[in-house]
């Protein structure tokens, strides 16, 4: 084996061909359920280990501190064989694939298998990290490089089935970088690999020279994903004893990866202001749960303001609602939106565009006539027209008012708008004893209602007429129904809202409505695997907030 220079040489560098430029397909939504399975699909394969797993994950302390995504695994047990049997007979048969290939495309090309030269050394804990392309690094790493650290658990079986084996079927190169010995061969799969051991405790494995170097220079004394402001703070909140994954997402630079979505210099400043997401994984007997927490940078311009109003609001909707948002104080919302934050990321709304929007076309202030009287609870829903059937379905859009004669002269403009510049039909009717105001287009098909649930909470629905639906006190309503507890009970206790969704029923209206987008058929497979999804988030305090996610998953056949 030959000696190379302590870093790659300029010369030695031009002669590899940068990577291509793939899809930055990394999302800060919660789709999380899917970097699950990728996830799982690793565990289940690579590393099974024998030692309980702490709370601050191992690879956090070789981990360079700008890491952009981190996911550890735990091994400890065979919880991850659960995973097949949930879903669908199609998504556990692509899971089998995938595991397939992960043997086939990682580990054979290599010479490798997991039972001969994996499983004998490794401990209990896998890391995998995405790190961002440096100035270093960027002619051999022009996107995201892929990183794994695994702890040695028996560094002499390490050495006769890994080492050993590796080197003897490939040709490998050895330079030195901070003391440290680095191996590099080129792969059958045309890949430059690179792979170093720290102290006889970890093994580094990736495919570029910069990455290893950086993992290195962790080591030996540079600041660590363990170093990061309130990351150990913010992972006991979350912390779980059978947790089978820890994900720790670096906000600002993740963001910088991945937006689509042009955004203000006041919007990025706002985001470098939050540090990260967090979130700890565990499977129950109905699926997966996630406790996650976001929270942000000790000298963060803004604080959270403690203020967890969500209560009664799911109350007003029927059992069957297809999907649900809720919230308790809209007014904040709309502000955090308009000011710019994570969220533009995940629903691209933008406030003042919509408030021109719809000052342009009605002559209303959006801003001024409705958002200031919606400081309190609110909800948006999809709600079929009759019970449990989705032929048929609107909209509808609850929020407390904290002062009703300002908002219903909000109303009253807005229907006045609706008859002067639209010629709808502006009619008023009753529905056990309430008000409704209707609003109809030729030859009198009614399309938006308006009016009060009771002193405070005002409704409008679009689409489909639901509002006999709300008026009339349902004999179940959705915060009763079984799928929705099933998916929303969580010990965030005051809280600030939730997310529901009854995944087979909103396929279903996806399938069959053509005015709605339409799925992939690889997405309409997965999400077919899923039969609830539920979400409560809570502000934790001044600079974290707390989200409890349940994905309730088909049991396979």
């Amino acid at each position: 084996m030959s000696e190379r220079p302590t870093r790659p040489t300029q010369s030695n560098l031009a002669k590899r061909k940068p990577k291509k430029t793939q899809s930055r397909t990394l999302m800060l939504t919660l789709g999380g359920a899917a970097l699950l399975v990728v996830g799982g699909a690793v565990a289940f394969f690579l590393l099974p280990g024998d030692k309980p797993a702490g709370p601050l994950p191992l690879g956090s302390k070789v981990v360079p501190r700008d890491v952009m995504l981190s996911v550890t695994l735990n091994t400890e047990t065979n919880k991850w064989q659960r995973i097949a049997q949930f879903g669908t007979i199609d998504t556990q048969k692509t899971l089998r694939q995938r595991l397939q290939e992960l043997e086939t495309q990682v580990l054979e090309p290599n010479g490798l298998s997991y039972a001969a030269n994996i499983r004998p050394w490794s401990a209990n804990q896998l890391t995998m990290a995405l790190l961002p392309p440096t100035v270093e690094s960027v002619e051999v790493q022009s996107q995201q490089a892929t990183i794994w650290v695994i702890p040695i658990r028996d560094q002499g079986r390490f050495e006769t089935v890994f080492k050993n084996k590796l080197t003897s079927v490939n040709e490998v190169e050895t330079r030195t970088h901070q003391q440290i010995t680095v191996h590099e061969f080129d792969a059958d799969d045309g890949k430059r690999y690179g792979f170093a051991t720290l102290d006889n405790r970890w093994l580094v494995f990736t495919e570029a020279d910069a990455p290893i170097n950086a993992v290195i220079d962790t080591y030996k004394g540079k600041p660590a994903l363990a170093d990061i402001p309130r990351y150990q703070e913010a992972l006991k909140e979350i912390e779980s004893e059978d947790a089978i994954a820890k994900i720790y997402i670096n906000v600002p630079i993740a963001a910088a990866q991945i937006s689509q979505v042009p955004l203000s210099p006041a919007s990025k400043e706002r985001i470098q202001d939050i540090q990260a997401i967090g979130s700890t994984i565990r499977l129950v007997n109905d699926g997966i749960q996630f406790k996650a927490i976001s929270w942000r940078k000790p000298d963060a311009k803004e604080t959270l303001e403690v203020k967890n109003d969500a209560k009664e609001i799911a109350k007003h909707l029927p059992q069957d609602t297809l999907i649900m948002t809720s919230g308790g104080n809209f007014q904040q919302v709309w502000r955090d939106y308009a000011q710019g934050n994570l969220a533009k990321l995940v629903f691209p709304l933008n406030p003042k565009a919509w408030n021109d929007d719809i000052s342009k076309r009605t002559g209303i202030d959006f801003n001024n006539q409705f958002v200031n009287w919606m400081d309190g609870e609110f909800s948006g829903a999809i709600v079929p027209a009759q019970d449990k059937d989705n032929k048929g379905v609107g909209i509808v859009l609850l929020a407390k008012a904290k002062d009703r004669t300002i908002a219903n002269q909000a109303f009253r403009a807005l229907d006045n708008a609706m008859r002067d510049r639209f010629d709808f039909l502006v009619a008023e009717s009753k529905i056990d004893n309430k008000t409704v105001i209707t609003w109809k287009v030729p030859p009198g098909l009614p399309i938006a209602s308006h009016g009060w649930l009771d002193n405070d909470v005002a409704f409008l629905t679009l689409g489909a007429p639901i509002a006999n639906r709300l008026l009339k006190p349902p004999k179940e309503n959705l915060t009763q129904s079984a799928s929705f507890q099933g998916v929303t009970n969580s010990d965030l206790n005051p809280n600030n809202g939730h997310f529901y969704m009854d995944m087979p029923r909103m396929l279903g209206l996806l399938e069959t409505n053509p005015l709605l987008p339409k799925l992939t058929p690889e997405t309409t497979q997965f999400m077919k695997g899923i039969e609830a999804i539920g979400v409560t988030t809570a502000i934790n305090n001044e600079w974290s907030t707390r989200y409890d996610i349940h994905v309730k998953l088909k049991t396979g056949s």
